[in-house]
């Protein structure tokens, strides 16, 4: 299957949600399914604004939910936050925390309100809810008023090599590591750190390793006031290595933010063995607890006598052998069962895997025992390219096929062959069929312009346009005509009143030939099955386009297509084609909604298909129960045999 995962909060600059996105993009690669990012700052959508928050916006809204249509997501994790409206494939979100909700003055009125408006129309998709901790798994229930028991853990875990600290550096000093920003706290920190310093006379500085993250007065005011100050050091943004060795170096580490969601740099400094000093009630005290040193973040006697705790550690040269329970195998585990919920999830994607056949004659009987679902044989001509799975050449057909007559699996009716087995799945036609409709229908279509190429498909391809109740239609129409095409179809067989008989429910432009989901043998066959009516080289040309058909039909050939050596492109064509489309898709906007993560219908730019009545789960697990049960019973009855021969012996 493929996954779908927004990464445009991946970026060269390391942050908390970069850092989860790496972890989790690690952990996917070792669970086999294909993965598919989806980035805006990667999108051939280049055009929009450069303002970051601005840019993820518009393109999550605008073009994230047909990049992955086009790619054929079967599931997706949106690991910052938000998601595309309307947005009905099996998905994940991942909400850090709660800040701008739980503690809205420490951002500006527009910034929380925007977040606030983002994550009420993500959660009208109804994603499944992932967090980084059981803090925020109480706070996302209590401000959201979700179920707790609906929201999952999938935490990340530190890349850390979990050296010791060295304590090489001329200068001793405590660290703190995080953005620049009014719930950091850090004039609070900085402020009481001073005073401690001045207390006690301890010789160490204290260095600060982040960037400015929002500029406000408040965080201006940190700056201007101790940026100059020989105890305190701003590093801003460090890169890996420096940052490494900030870790190995320090003395101890202070975090005393009024709010955090996990974090990491608190997980990064238990690896490295630091005596550590964090804010109560966060997700900083669960994942250090018991070990580490909390405070009151409003409280500066409270946070007087942490420093005093922690230097006495530091000047004991204590060595804290933290448990730390994150990991790589956690948050695989996690990942796991999220996985599982998700693909229970998806319905009409769920593929039965067919068993391949052992030899020939398993072949043919397999090949003949799905045609018998439909209550139909296959003409002689027609078998040999309809044989599932194995070559055959024909002469090997012929001997075959008098070997399992003679064995009494299958019998003749005038040319056509069938399975001696009773499973059927469609009822054929009836006869009384109006045979001047469905030609009124095919000759309507030889005057609609800017078609290529004619096919008939499904029970049309099968019993004739003249025994079926309905023309089933595959059509190519030429470049930038597809909406056109099928326009003029809908008006002219409304006008005719054939439209209950013409059933054009797939068309491609010439510009996208290829089939690319789903690969599977239903698809294939309906390839295979098609029958041209008009223009068969462009038939073939599509045909080249999928030769993926050949892995579950290896006897199917065609004719080799005459390429011209261009194609007009109609670009005159483009705005009406366009705006067709437009129209369409609001016309079907409810069909569309209910189908989004099906393959039943879509509206895209190279092709429309529309049916509304798809078989293919039904047919393929009958097909699958079929052959189990068709070989079970044939087994059984080739032991019987065996053992009646013996007894006559």
């Amino acid at each position: 299957m493929i996954v779908g995962i927004e990464t445009s909060a991946l970026s060269n600059r390391i942050t908390g949600t970069s850092r989860y996105i790496t972890c989790l993009l690690e952990q996917l690669k070792t669970l086999g399914d294909d993965i598919k990012l989806f980035s805006a700052f990667h999108s051939v959508n280049n055009f929009l604004p450069k303002k970051k928050g601005v840019q993820k916006f518009l393109y999550r809204n605008l073009f994230l939910k047909k990049e992955m249509d086009k790619e054929y997501v079967d599931y997706a994790f949106f690991p910052d936050y938000f998601m595309p409206k309307n947005f009905t494939i099996p998905s994940a979100i991942i909400i850090h925390d709660l800040s701008f909700v739980s503690h809205p003055q420490f951002y500006s009125k527009g910034f929380a309100f925007f977040y606030k408006y983002q994550l009420k129309e993500t959660l009208k998709n109804s994603p499944l809810i992932l967090t980084i901790s059981e803090y925020s798994r109480k706070t996302i229930s209590e401000y959201l008023d979700i179920n707790i028991e609906k929201i999952r853990l999938l935490q990340a875990y530190s890349s850390s090599d979990g050296e010791i600290n060295c304590n090489q550096s001329k200068d001793k000093y405590l660290l703190f590591v995080g953005h620049i920003e009014p719930r950091k706290n850090l004039y609070f920190l900085i402020k009481t750190f001073l005073k401690w310093k001045e207390i006690t006379g301890v010789d160490l500085k204290l260095i600060i390793a982040g960037e400015l993250w929002i500029k406000n007065e408040d965080t201006m005011k940190i700056l201007y006031e101790f940026r100059n100050h020989t105890d305190v050091e701003f590093k801003g943004y460090v890169e890996e290595p420096e940052l490494s060795r900030l870790y190995r170096n320090a003395s101890g580490f202070v975090h005393t933010s009024f709010v955090e969601g996990f974090c990491l740099p608190v997980l990064e400094a238990m690896h490295n063995k630091l005596p550590i000093i964090c804010s109560s009630n966060t997700a900083a005290e669960e994942i250090s607890a018991p070990y580490s040193i909390t405070i009151d973040p409003w409280n500066d006697k409270s946070m007087l006598e942490g420093l005093d705790r922690l230097y006495q550690i530091i000047s004991a040269k204590e060595k804290i052998n933290y448990e730390i329970k994150y990991s790589s195998s956690l948050m695989k585990s996690q990942l796991v069962e999220v996985i599982d919920i998700l693909k229970s999830k998806i319905k009409s994607r769920v593929s039965v895997s067919m068993p391949s056949v052992k030899n020939k004659e398993e072949a043919i009987e397999k090949t003949l025992l799905y045609s018998g679902l439909f209550n139909s044989g296959i003409k002689k001509e027609h078998l040999h390219k309809s044989i599932f799975d194995v070559e055959i050449n024909k002469d090997d057909l012929e001997s075959l096929l008098l070997k399992l007559y003679i064995e009494n699996k299958i019998y003749f009716k005038d040319d056509t062959i069938f399975l001696n087995n009773n499973s059927s799945f469609y009822k054929k036609p009836p006869a009384g069929i109006v045979k001047s409709k469905n030609k009124k229908s095919i000759k309507l279509m030889n005057f609609i312009p800017f078609i290529s190429s004619i096919s008939f498909s499904g029970g049309t391809a099968h019993y004739g346009y003249e025994n079926h109740d309905d023309i089933d239609l595959f059509i190519i129409t030429k470049p930038n005509a597809l909406y056109i095409v099928y326009a003029l179809i809908h008006v002219l067989s409304l006008l005719l009143r054939v439209r209950k008989e013409l059933c054009a429910n797939y068309l491609i432009d010439e510009r996208g030939m290829e089939i690319k989901y789903p690969h599977d043998f239903y698809t294939a066959h309906q390839i295979i099955s098609l029958k041209a009516f008009k223009n068969e080289n462009i038939l073939n040309r599509f045909f080249d386009n999928n030769t993926w058909i050949q892995k579950y039909f290896p006897n199917f050939f065609w004719k080799e297509a005459e390429m011209k050596n261009s194609v007009a492109k109609n670009l005159f064509l483009v705005p009406i084609n366009k705006s067709l489309k437009i129209l369409y898709r609001f016309i079907y906007r409810k069909q569309l909604a209910k189908n989004q993560n099906k393959t039943s219908l879509k509206l895209e730019e190279h092709f429309i298909k529309l049916h509304t009545n798809d078989h293919r789960q039904r047919i393929t697990e009958e097909f699958y129960n079929s052959w189990k049960n068709y070989k079970a019973r044939t087994t059984s009855h080739s032991y019987a045999s065996q053992l009646k021969e013996k007894a006559v012996v």
